[in-house]
C-alpha cells in the first residue's frame, strides 16, 4: 500500500479516541475527586471539633469544672489533666452538693485524644483586649503523635502570657477563652493537591475557639470545716 494512502487511513481512523481522551481527562478528574474527599473529611473533623469545644465550654461556663471534686483531687476543681480527660473520655466525681456525678466525653469518636490540645485561659478583670496564646506542639516522628500537649489551663495576663496551669480557680463572671486544637492527618494528593499546613508530618492543624462569660455557681463545702471552698 502506498504511503500516502496509509497515512490517509491512519488519519481517518478513530479507534482508540475515547481511550486517548480519557487519558487526558483522568488525572485531573482523579485529583478533583481526591481533593473533594479530603476537604469533606477536613470539614467533618472541624465541625466535630467545633461541637466538642461548645460542649466542653459548658463545663466551665456552668461551674461544673470549677466545683467538681474528682478522685485525683481532694480540693474543688478539675486539674488540667482532669479537664482534658473530661473532654476526651469523660470523668466522674462529686458535684458542689456532694452528689456523685459523671460527665461524658465530648470528643467525637473519629478524633483521638493524643492529637488534641486543650487550652483554657481566664482573662483577668479589666482586660479590654485579651490575647490568646498559640499552644506549642512537640511532634514525635517515631509515634506520629503529639507530646506535651497541655497548652494552658489557668489565668493569663492581658497579653496572653500564662500565669497558671494547674486549675482555673474562681472564675465567676469572668471572660474565658477556650481553644481545642487538633492535628488532623492528611496527605498530599496528585497534581499538587496539598492540605498539609504543618512542618512536621502529614498533618493539618484544626482549631476551634469558644469565648464565654462564666455564670454564677455554687462552691462545695469542706466537710471537715463546714466552710465553702474557693472554686
Amino acid at each position: 500500500m502506498p504511503y500516502p494512502a496509509l497515512f490517509r487511513r491512519l488519519w481517518a481512523n478513530r479507534d482508540g479516541g475515547v481511550a486517548m481522551e480519557f487519558a487526558f481527562v483522568a488525572p485531573p478528574f482523579v485529583a478533583l475527586v481526591l481533593g473533594i474527599l479530603h476537604i469533606a473529611l477536613i470539614y467533618m473533623a472541624q465541625e466535630g471539633l467545633e461541637t466538642a469545644v461548645e460542649n466542653a465550654a459548658r463545663l466551665v461556663m456552668t461551674g461544673a469544672a470549677q466545683s467538681m471534686t474528682t478522685g485525683t483531687n481532694s480540693a474543688a476543681g478539675m486539674s488540667a489533666t482532669d479537664f482534658k480527660s473530661a473532654v476526651c473520655s469523660g470523668i466522674s466525681g462529686k458535684d458542689s452538693n456532694g452528689n456523685a456525678v459523671t460527665y461524658s466525653g465530648v470528643l467525637p469518636p473519629f478524633l483521638t485524644c493524643d492529637r488534641l490540645t486543650v487550652n483554657v485561659q481566664v482573662v483577668p478583670t479589666g482586660c479590654t483586649s485579651p490575647t490568646i496564646t498559640v499552644p506549642v506542639y512537640t511532634y514525635d516522628k517515631t509515634t506520629g503523635k503529639l507530646t506535651g500537649t497541655s497548652a494552658g489551663y489557668g489565668t493569663v495576663s492581658c497579653d496572653g502570657t500564662s500565669t497558671g496551669t494547674n486549675g482555673i480557680g474562681s472564675t465567676q463572671g469572668k471572660l474565658v477563652i477556650m481553644q481545642l486544637a487538633y492535628l488532623w492527618p492528611t496527605v498530599s494528593g496528585p497534581l499538587g493537591v496539598n492540605f498539609v499546613n504543618q512542618n512536621y508530618g502529614n498533618n493539618r492543624l484544626l482549631v476551634a475557639t469558644y469565648t464565654f462569660t462564666v455564670e454564677q455557681y455554687l462552691c462545695p463545702t469542706d466537710p471537715s470545716t463546714g466552710v465553702a471552698q474557693t472554686c
